[in-house]
């Protein structure tokens, strides 16, 4: 498969993240964050599924929504994608590999979702602190956290230096990219990055925030997105120069 960028150190590749995984060789660590389906936005890393329901946010970042896929998929559906997605991405990870998948607790219809999709080896639950939140509603509290689920190989390490670091990250939201409705801030990935080694995967790449950690950590890297403007945007991003760390 051609990639739609390559530039000896990061690939993108545009298309449906569970066409594209199986073709793909070993990586050592995955960094990702999917659509959240959280009912009123459009968007994501699938094919649109027919019949779906769509719409958006009243206003903000996600009020044109995510473009290529709605946001609205069925419970069982979105599910049953996100479970074949984490399941192909853990059969390229070497045996010393991690996953690193970014996701959240959801309140929906008075019921909190957890995102506990895939029947894999879940390592620890990292709690990322925004410092604020958005979903504001009258049934419960305002949520202003999210998770990073490690899922991990027996023999996934830390690397040296790292270990000590807490499982509670506090940093902000992305505020200054807002060519993409919803990315995280480059922060989460550097992160996960810095206490990890070998080249990188993002399966839901969106604008490319993962991409661009590892591309300025020295690290090859492969993303996937399904919307064509998002890797557009995140080929503009990758062919800056490397920033100073």
């Amino acid at each position: 498969m051609t990639p739609y960028y390559d530039d000896g150190t990061v690939q993108i590749f545009h298309g449906d993240c569970r066409d594209i995984l199986p073709t793909l060789g070993p990586v050592d660590v995955v960094v990702t964050s999917p659509p959240y389906n959280l009912g009123t936005s459009t968007g994501g890393g699938f094919a649109k599924t027919p019949g779906a329901k769509t719409g958006t946010w009243s206003g903000g970042r996600l009020a044109r929504g995510y473009e290529a896929q709605t946001d609205a998929l069925q419970t069982q559906i979105y599910e049953e994608q996100q479970r074949t997605a984490l399941s192909l991405c853990w059969s390229l990870l070497t045996e010393t590999g991690a996953m690193f998948y970014n996701h959240k607790p959801r309140v929906q219809g008075g019921i909190v979702q957890l995102p506990f999709f895939a029947e894999l080896p879940l390592r620890q639950i990292i709690t990322w602190d925004r410092g604020a939140g958005m979903n504001f509603a009258p049934t419960h509290f305002l949520p202003r956290y999210e998770w990073v689920l490690l899922y991990a190989k027996p023999a996934f390490r830390l690397v040296d230096g790292t270990s000590g670091l807490s499982d509670v990250w506090r940093f902000g939201p992305e505020t200054a990219y807002d060519e993409h409705p919803a990315p995280f801030p480059l922060a989460l990935p550097m992160r996960c990055l810095k206490a990890t080694a070998g080249p990188v995967l993002d399966p839901f790449m969106g604008s490319g925030t993962t991409l661009r950690a590892a591309k300025d950590l020295g690290r090859k890297a492969i993303g996937i997105e399904i919307e064509e403007r998002y890797c557009e945007i995140a080929a503009r991003r990758l062919g800056q120069e490397v920033l100073a760390l």
